[in-house]
């Protein structure tokens, strides 16, 4: 009797314990469920989109004088750049090597772009005589003073997809314009400039000296229609109930060039004519 108690209760052990071990053995098979892990995995990508893109969408107008609106340029297509990276699973690898660290090769295999040549340029004396207005600007431009109400000087070099220019404006007002109503008047600039973008994307507004007082300014980049990426500059002002508009622009690849040599020449020895100056 004692050894068949002693059997039979060996008998019950091996059972607990096979049971167990079945029990541990297809627990691990269901966490690493499809559902699962895919799961897991959109929850990491919403996490790195929201950490990349939660300060960008938060935009402020620095109307005080201290704010370069040229410092937005380029900024949005790098943080693009980076969200695109952190969020694309790296190429699955299916070869001898398989079950290595997958390393990605796009940005190895990529070409290195060619630098665009910097370019320099000397200046000339400038007047615009129906427009009551004289300037510095680059030497050798073309003129077209064609226009009662325009001046337009631009680069003359065929090779460009895009051929820079410096456009000014002169229009009569009722009165003098206040700081609020040339902003308004800069942006309506802007949409009008916009129609010829297939994608437009202007900065923030900030005040800058130009003719006699201080101006509302902004910058912008986009592609055209005809798919070449331009960038440019807009500045307004109001002196003696005219307003003052000047525009330049230039292929986007070359902003720093002629943003910061041409427009920055011609909006800063931009004056009135002693014809006109009161």
């Amino acid at each position: 009797m004692k050894k068949r108690a002693f059997c039979l209760l060996l008998v019950i052990l091996c059972g607990v314990v096979m049971a167990a071990c079945q029990k541990q053995e297809t627990y691990p098979t269901q966490a690493r469920s499809d559902s699962g892990s895919s799961k897991s995995s959109e929850i990491v990508e919403v996490q790195i989109g929201q950490d990349l893109y939660s300060d960008t969408s938060k935009k402020v107008d620095y109307d005080d004088g201290s704010y370069d609106p040229a410092s937005e340029e380029g900024g949005s297509e790098e943080i693009l750049t980076v969200a695109q990276n952190a969020m694309t699973a790296p190429p699955i690898v299916d070869s001898e090597y398989a079950g290595a660290t997958p390393v990605r090769i796009d940005p190895i295999d990529k070409p290195t772009p060619t630098p665009l040549p910097k370019l320099t340029f000397t200046y000339q004396a400038y007047e615009a005589t129906a427009l009551h207005l004289k300037f510095e600007g680059p030497t050798g431009w073309m003129v077209n003073d064609s226009q009662p109400d325009a001046y337009i000087l631009t680069y003359p070099d065929p090779s460009m997809d895009y051929a820079p220019q410096v456009v000014i404006r002169v229009s009569p007002l009722s009165k003098n314009y206040s700081k609020a109503e040339l902003t308004k008047e800069l942006k309506g600039t802007l949409d009008t400039i916009s129609t010829d973008f297939e994608s437009f994307d202007p900065s923030n507004t900030a005040s800058r000296g130009f003719i006699d007082g201080n101006g509302v300014y902004a910058a912008y980049k986009g592609t055209r229609k005809d798919g070449v990426g331009v960038a440019g500059r807009v500045i307004v002002n109001c002196v003696n109930k005219t307003l003052y508009t000047l525009h330049a622009s230039y292929p986007r690849a070359m902003a720093d060039t002629f943003a910061e040599g041409v427009y920055n020449k011609v909006r800063h020895t931009m004056a009135l004519t002693t014809a006109t100056a009161k």
